[in-house]
C-alpha cells in the first residue's frame, strides 16, 4: 500500500509528459489547435496541479489507515 505513494504520481508525471508531447508535435503539424490546447492543458494540469496534490494529499491519507 505504500509503494504506491512512490507509483502514482510518477505515473502521473508520465502521463502529463506524454499529453505534452503529444502537443507539441500537433504544434508542429499545425492541423488542430484544439486537440494542441487540450493535450498541452492536459500534460500541464497533470504535472503542476495534480501530482503535488497526489504527493501532499495522498501520503497523509495512506498514513491515517
Amino acid at each position: 500500500m505504500e509503494s504506491l505513494i512512490f507509483v502514482i504520481p510518477i505515473t502521473s508525471i508520465l502521463i502529463g509528459l506524454y499529453f505534452i508531447t503529444l502537443g507539441l508535435w500537433e504544434l508542429r503539424e499545425g492541423i488542430n489547435r484544439k486537440q494542441y490546447i487540450k493535450y498541452m492543458f492536459t500534460g500541464l494540469f497533470l504535472l503542476v496541479i495534480l501530482t503535488p496534490m497526489i504527493w501532499l494529499f495522498g501520503s497523509s491519507f495512506l498514513f491515517r489507515m
